[in-house]
Order: structure tokens, then sequence, then C-alpha cells
């Protein structure tokens, strides 16, 4: 999987881009059957100043964690050729899906994310939210897009 990203000027960013980037994908080793098992409270690392990314297992399949303390975004942004399934772990998050209104999702939903479309998720909770991303591996683009008023 090619986890570099791209900006709204076309420019490729390296995933470990945001400085609070947390790569823990030795833990997970397709050769090591006993590792495929995965808790995923494990990856929830957050940072008080950003939201927080750890790389959880990049494949066939990219699966990474979002953490987000209390009112932090991942900002709107897209991928162009990639399908995405966002599992909320932890807290209640708004997502901003193309042009829909904000919808909430709570900790034990999905959102399913195709390549194409336009979102941005916030915590909306007073407390700490997490959620699960998990990408097919046909490469990988972010292009940032102009955030929600």
């Amino acid at each position: 999987m090619d986890n570099s990203r791209e900006n709204t000027q076309g420019d490729v960013v390296e995933p470990a881009a945001s400085p609070s980037s947390h790569d823990a994908t030795d833990r997970i080793d397709p050769g090591q059957p006993s590792t495929l098992v995965f808790d995923p409270t494990e990856y929830q690392e957050y940072d008080a100043g950003q939201a927080s990314l750890s790389l959880v297992y990049l494949g066939r399949v990219g699966i990474v964690t979002w953490n987000l303390e209390p009112g932090q975004w991942n900002p709107s942004h897209m991928h162009p050729d990639t399908d995405h399934v966002h599992i909320v772990l932890r807290g209640e998050l708004e997502y901003h899906l193309a042009d829909l209104s904000p919808m909430r999702v709570s900790a034990g939903q999905a959102v399913i994310v195709p390549a194409g479309i336009a979102h941005g998720i916030r915590n909306a909770s007073a407390g700490r939210a997490c959620y699960m991303a998990v990408a097919n591996g046909d490469g990988y683009s972010k292009v940032t897009v102009d955030q929600p008023a």
C-alpha cells in the first residue's frame, strides 16, 4: 500500500506528516498468526494539542486509529481512490460527509466513506473519542478540502 498523502496543491506528504503520529505497525506480523488478534484500545494514544493518529497495520488493507480529545478535528479531506469504513470505538463524533448536515455517530456505530467523498470528523463529546479507519489497499492519497463552517 502506498501510504503517501497529497495536499490540495498535489504535493505528496509522508504519512507521518502529523507530528502526533504513532507507528505501531510492528505489533502485527502476517507471518506470525499469534499477532493477528489485537486490542484496538492499545492504539488509543492521545495528544492534548492535536488529533493523534496511530498506525495499526499497513498491508493489503490499512488500519489506523484516530484519537481525539474534546473539540479536536481530523480536518476535512477526501481520498480519490480509497474506500474506508470508520468504526467508532469510544465517545461521540460529529461527521461532516459531503454537503450533508453534521451527523452524530457514537461508539459501536460505523460510517462507510466511499472514495471521493469529502469528510471531516470532530470529537463532539465532553470526553475522549476514538475511531478505527479501515481502508482498501489500492494506494492512498489524501486531499484536503474546505472545513465546514
